[in-house]
């Protein structure tokens, strides 16, 4: 039977425990990556299975206290995940899924495990997660990296200050790992009893009933509702990267004319939940743009790996200690200076600013939970003038971020927000209030777009 090889950087036991030669099934913890295509630590998984000649079990954990996630961020989710999880049981897998504490859960699944895979992930809490299951766990634990496409190990042992400083350590290994992940057919599909299961597949049926037996209030006014402009799972990705690729010849002069979506893939939301992998996004981007896609390769690949590098690498990503001392500095010299108005976080969350523009941005991001990027920038950069301190700017508009938006809550949420305050950028001309900091204006965005029509619509 042909197998699939996954590239050994992308592998990493984190323990020093050896498997149980008695053990019943391999089982794959799926948090991170949650695909049943593309996903190299399923892969992995159902190829030890297969040598260790046992089923493979896949749990999911369904946390409903998970950090910043509300009802928005969890009907995307579960409807990807239950998409997923039906494909891995049309493989043969047996399907588990389970909630409460993920430690707890996962642990108490293994029992009787021959090993235990997981996938990779980047903030403090997914490290500590997969850290603490390795130390409690007597079997081998071992981490399969899925969710960018050059490891991150392989790029720098240290933070970086750019996009200039990462992109040739990025682009020299780019191709040594865009290659297609065949999936591995599994050899044993027996289901190994007496494993516990807190939520049925057939369940993902009915998401808005999933989200109330969960405790999330969908109908809540008070907090970001579900959105059904987009549809979650990797089919629904896959389709719109099609049409995106369909016109990508224009991205260049597309991709910052924001008033449409024309030069937008809408990747960033399934690339959060890994509902689609981003060697296969940019396998289809190099394989039918050509010469088009290095702009949009250089978006996917070195810009948001350079966000996980960011997290991987610095403590304090989610705080005002994470930015540059340079942009610190120079806001704090500014924090006395006098501002033209300043809001309450509740008065800049219901968007009454007297910036229409602004205002209308802050509309979307509540209904939509997502804007064209350079919205997202010239909103992201005016918080830092109607703030109080700009400590406290940087926590508003990280909480704001996080809670609105689909992709919110990731490396490149905590990265996109950094930059607002100076993050992987340089100074510029200093100016009142906002010190050295990069500005972005109303004129900014006129010149890329119609702003005036945007605004009558």
């Amino acid at each position: 039977m042909a197998t699939t090889r996954i590239e050994p950087e992308r592998i990493r036991q984190l323990n020093d425990r050896e498997p149980d030669g008695d053990g019943r099934f391999v089982l794959y913890w799926m948090q991170a990556s949650q695909r049943a295509v593309h996903n190299p630590a399923l892969e992995h998984a159902i190829q030890l299975s297969n040598e260790h000649a046992v089923p493979l079990v896949v749990a999911a954990t369904v946390i409903a206290d998970y950090p910043e996630a509300s009802a928005r961020h969890f009907s995307f989710m579960l409807g990807g995940l239950g998409r997923a999880l039906r494909e891995v049981d049309a493989r043969g897998a047996t399907v588990r899924v389970v909630s409460g504490p993920p430690i707890e859960s996962v642990t108490t699944l293994a029992e009787g495990a021959t090993l235990v895979v997981c996938d990779r992930g980047y903030l403090r809490h997914q490290r500590a997660w997969r850290s603490e299951l390795a130390d409690e766990l007597d079997v081998a634990v071992v981490q399969v990296e899925g969710d960018v496409v050059v490891p991150v190990d392989e790029v720098s042992d240290k933070q970086e200050t750019a996009a200039r400083t990462i992109r040739k350590k990025i682009n020299s290994r780019r191709d040594d790992y865009l290659v297609e992940l065949d999936t591995t057919a599994l050899d044993h599909t027996g289901m190994p009893q007496g494993l516990r299961s807190d939520i049925d597949l057939d369940e993902f049926d009915d998401i808005d009933a999933l989200l109330s037996r969960l405790g999330l209030d969908a109908s809540d006014d008070r907090e970001p509702a579900p959105v059904d402009w987009i549809t979650p799972g990797t089919a629904a990705a896959q389709s719109l990267l099609d049409d995106f690729l369909d016109d990508i010849s224009h991205y260049d002069d597309n991709r910052n004319k924001w008033a449409q979506d024309s030069g937008v893939s809408f990747m960033s939301p399934y690339l959060h939940y890994g509902q689609i992998s981003p060697v296969a996004i940019a396998l289809d981007v190099r394989d039918r743009a050509d010469d088009d896609a290095e702009g949009y390769l250089e978006e996917l690949v070195v810009r948001r790996e350079l966000a996980v590098n960011y997290v991987e690498h610095c403590t304090d990503y989610d705080s005002w200690a994470g930015l540059p001392e340079w942009a610190r500095t120079s806001l704090e010299q500014h924090a006395d200076d006098e501002r033209d108005q300043t809001y309450t976080a509740s008065e800049l969350e219901n968007g009454e600013t007297s910036d229409p523009v602004w205002n209308q941005i802050m509309a979307e991001i509540r209904e939509r939970g997502w804007v064209h990027n350079q919205l997202r920038m010239y909103w992201g950069k005016q918080i830092v003038r109607w703030t109080n301190t700009p400590e406290h700017a940087h926590r508003t508009l990280l909480e704001l971020n996080n809670r609105w938006f689909l992709d919110g809550r990731d490396p490149n949420s905590f990265a996109n927000v950094g930059w607002c305050f100076g993050l992987h950028d340089q100074g510029f001309k200093e100016r009142g209030v906002s010190g050295k900091l990069r500005p972005f204006t109303t004129a900014a965005l006129k010149r890329k777009d119609d702003l005036k029509g945007w605004l009558e619509e």
